[in-house]
């Protein structure tokens, strides 16, 4: 009796503390016109949230993901709320406790060759960061990488202990995220799924088509494999089955090319695990990849497909894919603008880049005028639309090297541990090395690993590419 009445005291006490704390901001924020102000009350319950069960709290970020907004807070910064500062808080969070914990840490979970890359990935970053030509801005995407690792790769390696975790987690992203297809199919189809309309109908939880296609491609693969979680003919594996169709008529009527390359390659790179091509693959991708840049470069051919009066903004989904063929698109024209930009500075700064998270500062003095287009004044401040050339930009060719190695690495290592495990475990890896390839395709078109609807899934794969051979013993040796 006494214990439960001193438990209902501090419970009385937290309470009179969080009704105090929100009038005091309240107040404040209407004296002193700071609207920042009112968002006080709810950082301390989550952080009280954390302090008493950060393990909930993770899942609870998961779930945002779907549903977060990009918020533009000054001209050149932007960040998406709430994931952004709950990852920030996530950066806290893990550092706390795994210092905490540090005598029980397992350090063999940094022993393979995903999170060697990794580590000299970062490494990397810091120290070209040292050279930036905008350092504010490079200080910030250090930040932006730390705290997407520390939430999504090694508080996965904490939180995840078995399958149960994992599924929790995956219904925690796929809820939400169904949500909004639905919620986008339906506006879409009172429009008449007019090509135009796309981008309008997925607000505000996506920026445009492309954010909401590639986040898409890149569970689906997890849709896909959890049904092997349930009986055949269970309400749940009725569910993911119709899901699977519900999410492709998404990424259909998203209009987006990358994404619908991201689902062919989906199904050849299944082929290419299943019977162990990857290192000829792998082989096969960097010589087509060098003749096809030996083409372009030889004798200026790219300056065949300069715009033209023809080169338009499409709106039909059928003049859309004719035009790309016929290089008449505005959006892929203005990709090619960028995409020579990106050439010309990395020849002139190869080794230690302009700094992370500077092309955009920098590229105007590097492009070829001939090639501009109405929508090259880059109103959104967007990138290169190439997550490779934008980190040769960025970080110099041996920042280059270091990522397309990580790379390697996660689906050379990654196939090598496909086919060692087995039961239920070997479907979820195949879904994790799946998901890779659909981002993987992405990022040749955009740049997504900075964007929390799809960055966040890169690190949390590589989190379930370690975990998952090693059966779910993570960064610490004993259960919590």
């Amino acid at each position: 009796m006494l214990a439960e009445l001193h438990i209902k005291q501090k419970h009385s006490y937290l309470y009179l503390g969080f009704a105090m704390l929100s009038t005091l901001c309240l107040l404040a924020a209407f004296y002193f016109e700071q609207k920042a102000l009112l968002a006080l009350p709810f950082v301390a319950l989550l952080g009280l949230w954390a302090i008493v069960n950060f393990r909930t709290l993770y899942f609870f970020l998961l779930a945002l993901i779907p549903l977060s907004i990009e918020f533009d807070v000054s001209e050149g910064l932007a960040t998406d709320l709430p994931t952004e500062p709950l990852m920030m808080g996530f950066l806290l969070i893990s550092s706390a406790y795994l210092l905490q914990n540090l005598r029980k840490i397992d350090f063999s979970f940094f022993k393979n060759p995903v999170m060697l890359f990794l580590i000299l990935h970062l490494i990397w970053i810091l120290f070209v960061s040292i050279f930036s030509t905008v350092p504010l801005f490079s200080f910030k995407f250090i930040l932006a990488k730390w705290w997407y690792v520390s939430a999504f790769l090694l508080t996965s390696a904490v939180v995840l202990r078995d399958m149960k975790d994992l599924r929790t987690a995956f219904w925690c992203v796929f809820i939400p995220l169904s949500f909004t297809v639905v919620l986008s199919l339906v506006r879409h189809a009172l429009a008449g799924f007019a090509f135009d309309a796309i981008n309008p109908v997925l607000r505000p939880f996506y920026r445009n088509h492309v954010n909401y296609a590639a986040i898409l491609s890149v569970f689906l693969p997890f849709v896909i494999f959890a049904r092997t979680w349930y009986a055949k003919y269970s309400f749940k594996y009725f569910i993911l089955v119709f899901s699977v169709v519900l999410f492709l008529v998404g990424i259909y009527f998203s209009y987006t090319r990358a994404s619908y390359l991201a689902v062919l390659a989906v199904f050849a790179a299944y082929f290419i695990f299943q019977h162990k091509l990857t290192k000829l693959a792998v082989l096969a991708s960097f010589v087509v990849l060098f003749f096809v840049g030996q083409f372009i470069i030889h004798q200026n051919h790219y300056l065949a497909y300069t715009p033209s009066t023809k080169t338009v903004s499409q709106h039909e989904l059928g003049d859309l894919v004719d035009a790309t063929f016929k290089a008449e698109d505005v959006s892929s024209m203005e990709r090619i603008y960028r995409w020579i930009a990106a050439i010309h500075m990395i020849g002139d700064r190869p080794l230690v880049g302009f700094g992370p998270n500077a092309f955009v500062e920098n590229y105007k003095n590097y492009t070829v005028f001939i090639f501009e287009t109405w929508i090259s004044d880059n109103q959104e401040r967007s990138g290169v639309h190439n997550y490779f050339l934008m980190t040769a930009v960025e970080q110099g060719l041996p920042g280059l090297l270091i990522f397309i190695g990580l790379l390697v690495s996660i689906f050379v290592w990654g196939e090598k541990q496909l086919h060692q495990l087995s039961g239920n475990l070997k479907p979820m890896y195949m879904a994790v090395m799946l998901s890779m390839i659909a981002l993987l395709v992405n990022l040749l078109f955009s740049d997504m690993i900075e964007v929390d609807k799809t960055g966040s899934f890169f690190f949390f794969n590589l989190a379930l590419l370690i975990l998952l051979p090693r059966a779910f013993k993570g960064l610490v040796q004993e259960k919590q």
